[in-house]
């Protein structure tokens, strides 16, 4: 009898979850034609697979997304700026800083939402206050030339070794973002001493992990530190293109980079933008999104290639904590590998 009644129970929540979705989509439809506007800090692949799969899913309901591809930096001054005028662009802000995030919830600049799919996410995926939820992330580790290595990295010391040296690159502390969560993941695994003894390997500290990445296909550095979106994309990995880069997994583990969505406030469709975080953090979301070398934090699923965070030795790093040593951490490795 319990059974029954609390089938019912359910069918009655999924009947009144469907009436309340199908009142936002009809109010987001006929908001600004039902165009919905995401500035993205993330990869063109990625704007393009979400921008296909949403349009497609909601082309018979009037609705549509535009994704506008934008750095962190120039998007969280353009909002700044946007906030002052009382002109607000974009609806949903799509980026990988949680401490950006984190500020802009602090000074009550994002509108929370719960989404319905919360409860299907692992913990660290979510905000307690709602104000920005993690829908992908990707894992910063080594990348090798394979036909220039012939004993792939197992290790992030293993850019220490004396017999790489002039034929490694890092990220250059000074540019921050993912290049910050580098120094934080080093800080905190080894030391500022790591960085002591890398400066004698004459590393080439690149401006994107892009350069590191390009460098390593030409064989111009054999090994350096990459991430998961670069390497699986151009390498040999189900996907890819068949470059010759390859990756490696530290056994210290790497860090798990966090791409967050965040509603903004006074955006020209909010409740469009409610749609498309429903959608981004369903499941069929998810699976447009978390691909080649992009991870899925809910509990069900990881990626299209069927990896498992499970089983990858990998390092969520408190976003508070990193936000509290940013100055002072980047500073000292800049320093200590520039002698500036």
């Amino acid at each position: 009898m319990k059974a029954v009644i609390a089938g019912a129970a359910l069918a009655v929540f999924a009947t009144a979850a469907a009436a309340q979705d199908a009142k936002l989509i009809k109010e987001a439809a006929a908001t600004k034609g039902g165009e919905i506007i995401v500035q993205s800090a993330l990869f063109e692949s990625l704007a393009t697979q979400m921008t296909k799969a949403f349009n497609e899913k909601y082309a018979k309901d009037k609705l549509s997304v535009k994704v506008v591809r934008i750095q962190t930096g120039q998007q969280a001054n353009l909002y700044d700026q946007e906030l002052r005028a009382n002109r607000v662009s974009g609806d949903v802000m799509f980026m990988v800083d949680p401490g950006l995030f984190l500020k802009l919830a602090r000074e009550n600049k994002l509108t929370p939402y719960c989404s319905s799919h919360a409860k299907e996410y692992r913990p660290e995926a979510l905000q307690k206050d709602c104000t920005h939820m993690h829908v992908t992330a990707y894992y910063q580790y080594l990348s090798y030339n394979p036909e220039m290595v012939k004993e792939p990295p197992t290790s992030w010391n293993d850019l220490l070794d004396p017999k790489w040296k002039g034929k490694i690159s890092i990220p250059d502390p000074k540019v921050g973002g993912g290049h910050y969560y580098f120094v934080f993941t080093m800080y905190k695994l080894f030391g500022k001493e790591w960085f002591e003894k890398v400066r004698a390997n004459d590393p080439l500290l690149t401006q994107s992990h892009g350069v590191t990445h390009n460098q390593i296909m030409a064989g111009e550095r054999l090994m350096g530190v990459n991430i998961s979106v670069l390497a699986r994309r151009d390498g040999p990995y189900p996907g890819g293109k068949g470059a010759p880069v390859k990756e490696a997994f530290p056994k210290e583990g790497g860090a798990l980079l966090a791409g967050s969505m965040a509603i903004t406030k006074g955006g020209p469709n909010l409740a469009g933008a409610k749609v498309f975080i429903e959608w981004a953090t369903s499941l069929d979301g998810q699976k447009a999104i978390n691909r080649l070398g992009h991870f899925s934090l809910r509990k069900d699923f990881t990626s299209v290639e069927g990896d498992d965070l499970s089983k990858i030795k990998y390092h969520w790093w408190d976003a508070e904590e990193m936000d509290k040593y940013r100055d002072q951490w980047t500073a000292e490795a800049q320093k200590i590998l520039t002698g500036n």
